[in-house]
């Protein structure tokens, strides 16, 4: 009796505690447009008014279909033909990413150096999703954009976060999150997953962010495929980053990258390659 009491204690307090964080919930416009998206017969009229009739998702949309990466010989001007280049799923990603931006606050600066890996994780898992076929490229770019979004809602709510997350990075033994735990009694992947949820992702992908730092889910027979892979082509991506920035090493890669090669059936070469093409791939601004 007295363990259970302890028990409903501790989960009253996790609650509270979730609750204080102040996970932004999903905006009318967004889950309009993705109902109408998740809809057998989706009107294309009505999603393409619904971004043209605002000036920042217009914008946003038409940035991606004549950016390098589509090559276009002559420039999209309009929103119905970028959305038919593009595709519902990618049109999705598009919009869920640009309204993210718009509702979590906090230092400007710490948020510009947060969009800025995130930009290059989606581009990276849009990438490896493309060539490998091993997921979806709309559920690798999700997974791309929410895995860390727990980060800057944990940054507003507890002055002391940022030192908690140069602890993680310092942390060679132990999962990433254990710095988290150990001081604030929540985590940002668990914070991610949550939002995720709420903001209509599927159950697989909310798994993926929740567990994207817990190696041990790659041994895991209960854990589905597509969270397997999300996860390992997460911890390839996050290598090129590191790369990118300077390090010498990734201590996540060191800790799961073995898991992450075999789930993605790559050998050495393979892995080194692809952090290779993406490392150029930042250099050369296409994310």
């Amino acid at each position: 009796m007295y363990r259970e009491h302890i028990a409903k204690d501790a989960a009253a307090a996790t609650d509270t505690l979730i609750k204080s964080i102040g996970i932004p919930s999903r905006p009318g416009t967004l889950v309009q447009l993705q109902t109408e998206i998740a809809s057998d017969d989706s009107d294309i009229g009505l999603i393409a008014n619904l971004v043209a009739s605002d000036v920042a998702l217009t914008v946003a949309t038409l940035r991606v279909v004549n950016s390098p990466v589509f090559a276009l010989s002559r420039s999209c001007e309009t929103v119905d033909k970028a959305i038919a280049m593009l595709g519902l799923q990618q049109l999705n990603v598009i919009v869920t990413g640009l309204v993210l931006r718009n509702v979590l606050r906090g230092d400007a600066q710490q948020l510009a150096q947060f969009w800025d890996v995130s930009g290059k994780r989606a581009y990276a898992m849009s990438q490896l999703a493309r060539t490998l076929r091993l997921v979806d490229v709309p559920v690798a770019q999700s997974f791309g954009l929410f895995c860390d979004v727990g980060i800057p809602l944990l940054m507003q709510r507890f002055t002391d976060y940022k030192q908690t997350l140069a602890d993680c990075h310092n942390e060679r033994q132990r999962c990433f999150t254990a710095p988290e735990q150990d001081r604030h009694h929540t985590d940002h992947a668990l914070i991610g997953a949550m939002m995720a949820r709420s903001w209509g992702l599927s159950p697989t992908l909310c798994l993926a962010i929740q567990r994207h730092h817990d190696y041990s889910a790659f041994s895991d027979p209960k854990v589905p495929e597509t969270v397997s892979r999300l996860m390992a082509m997460g911890l390839v991506t996050e290598a090129a980053i590191q790369r990118f920035a300077g390090c010498t090493g990734s201590a996540e890669w060191d800790k799961g990258g073995d898991h992450a090669a075999g789930a993605l059936v790559l050998n050495v070469q393979d892995t080194e390659d692809w952090i290779d093409r993406l490392f150029h791939d930042f250099a050369a601004g296409l994310a």
